[in-house]
Parts: structure tokens; sequence; C-alpha cells
């Protein structure tokens, strides 16, 4: 009599080679597309914590208020965001990154953004990404729905201009999805619009030459961050203008930390974790209280929102 031997348990080698199949999947999608996702992130990475975070910004537009000042440029949340570098760095986020870009990753770029009702952010291309190359993740944080889309165009990573060029050169108008997409599309036929309709804690992540547009019809303000990074071999900076590709840079370099791997170039200004955190835990109550309190004596808006 024949008898049936028990299924084989999953052995590590098999579950790496499943890991590595799926890896080289997003890595081919995102050189070949220009994107992966959307992800979801675990729901024990709290989102309330990370967007109390957000008047570290002063995304309320009030120039006095003090974390403006004590940021090296609006970009960098994360030198002083403990909440902030945490979420960047969590494996959800980082092992993807690394099917992408490589096995050392830093962040350069990690910023708010409060979208109001009713408006948009036109199609473009980063700036940053004209001089070195990278990825940027787009995470919704609050208040996503069927009406608070996020939209990219294929294979737009791999072409050698920008809607901003294009509206300069040729009038083309980056607020019209068609002309857009139809500019694409004469230089690469395999261009598509891509619309997103996340919920919060779901994330995607672009090569950062890609091209995107925001928009929010709904009622509410849409709250959402991003967070961008590149491999040490590149050196970030900070933009004067966000001309492309004629842009200005500025001599300060901006802070970015290590979240996967290790810096065997040292061409950039690395901020080490630890002193972050100890940093934040001296001061960020300090922080916060001194916030608080202008808010209370109407210095800050209670309800803090940018476009």
């Amino acid at each position: 009599m024949q008898t049936q031997s028990a299924p084989a348990h999953n052995t590590a080698a098999d579950i790496q080679t499943r890991i590595s199949g799926e890896n080289l999947a997003l890595q081919e999608k995102f050189a070949t597309e220009g994107y992966i996702g959307p992800f979801k992130l675990p729901d024990d990475i709290k989102l309330n914590a990370v967007l109390q975070e957000r008047y570290l910004a002063g995304v309320n537009r009030l120039s006095a208020f003090f974390p403006r000042r004590f940021l090296t440029w609006y970009k960098s949340l994360h030198e002083k965001s403990v909440p902030v570098l945490k979420t960047a760095s969590v494996s959800e986020i980082t092992d993807k990154l690394q099917a992408v870009l490589g096995d050392d990753i830093l962040i350069w770029g990690s910023q708010f953004i409060a979208q109001k009702p009713e408006h948009a952010h036109s199609w473009h291309l980063d700036v940053e990404y004209g001089c070195w190359n990278g990825a940027t993740l787009w995470l919704g944080l609050k208040n996503l729905n069927s009406k608070t889309t996020l939209s990219l165009i294929t294979h737009s990573h791999l072409l050698q201009t920008a809607p901003q060029e294009l509206k300069d050169k040729f009038g083309v108008d980056p607020r019209d999805d068609d002309a857009i997409l139809n500019e694409a599309k004469k230089l690469d036929p395999r261009c598509e619009l891509k619309t997103f309709i996340l919920t919060p804690g779901e994330f995607v992540i672009w090569s950062g030459r890609a091209w995107h547009s925001t928009s929010n019809k709904s009622d509410k303000t849409r709250f959402s961050i991003i967070l961008q990074y590149c491999t040490p071999d590149n050196v970030p900076r900070i933009p004067l203008n966000y001309d492309y590709p004629d842009t200005k840079w500025s001599d300060v370099r901006p802070p970015c930390v290590m979240v996967k791997g290790s810096d065997r170039f040292h061409r950039n200004k690395i901020l080490y974790k630890k002193d972050i955190e100890l940093l934040y835990a001296y001061l960020h109550p300090l922080y916060f209280a001194y916030y608080k309190v202008r808010r209370m004596l109407g210095y800050v808006s209670q309800n803090i929102s940018s476009t």
C-alpha cells in the first residue's frame, strides 16, 4: 500500500528564494515602469504619532514660529523627529528600497504635505532628482478617500524632460492630465496614467524622476508625508529655486541619515540615529510645550494646513 508523505515545511532556503524572486520583480517593475506599490504599513505603526510631528515643519506658514529656523530646511524633519525617522526606517519600507536601489540607503528628505480641499499639485518632477538618483515614498496619513488621489505617469522617469520644462518651452498646461500624458507618449508610447486611491498607512514608491501629481477634491484637508531616499554614492543638495533644468543650489548640505546598510563613500552630512534620539528625548517636550502655548495665545492656527 502506498503512503502519502506529509508536505515539506518551507525551509530557510525556500523562503530566501521566494523573497529573492519578489525582489527581482520589484526591481524590474521599478526600473521599467518607474514605481512599485501600493503597500500597507503594519497596524502597529502609529500614524497619529507621526502626524503630531507636523508642527516641526511650520506648515502653518507663520515664519515667526521657531521650528522653521531650527530645521536645516523644510525637507529635513528626519533630523529632529524620532517618529518620522523610525517610520522611514521600518523594514516594510527599507526592504523594498533595498530591492530597487541597493543595500545601502540613506534618507535625505522628509516633508509633511497638508493639501487643502479643492486644491491640486499639478504635474511635476521633483527638481532635486535632476541632479542625483533615488526614490520618493508617498505615505497617506489622514483624510484619504476616493477624492484624494495620487497620480503618476509610468515610464516617465526614463524621459529626458519634465512637465516644468514642457510648460516653459511649449506652453503645455501642467494641470491638464491629457495634455501631459500626450506629451509623454510622444517620447515613449509605453507611458500611461496611473491613479492611486490610497487609505491611511498605504504608500507608493516611485523613481525620483517620475512625473506625478496629487489632487484633493474632498471637503477636508488631506495629510500625507513624503520620504526621499538615495544610495550614499549620490550627493543630495538643497535647491534654491524650482526651475527645471536650470536649478540653482545652496552651499548648505542637507542632513542625511543611514536607514539601511553603511556609508562607504563619506560624501554627505550623515547624522547618527542615536544622537537624534537623545536630543529628541530632551528637547521634544520643550518644543511641543512652546508650540501649545503659542497656539493657545493665537499665534499658531488651530487647523494647521498647507496647499
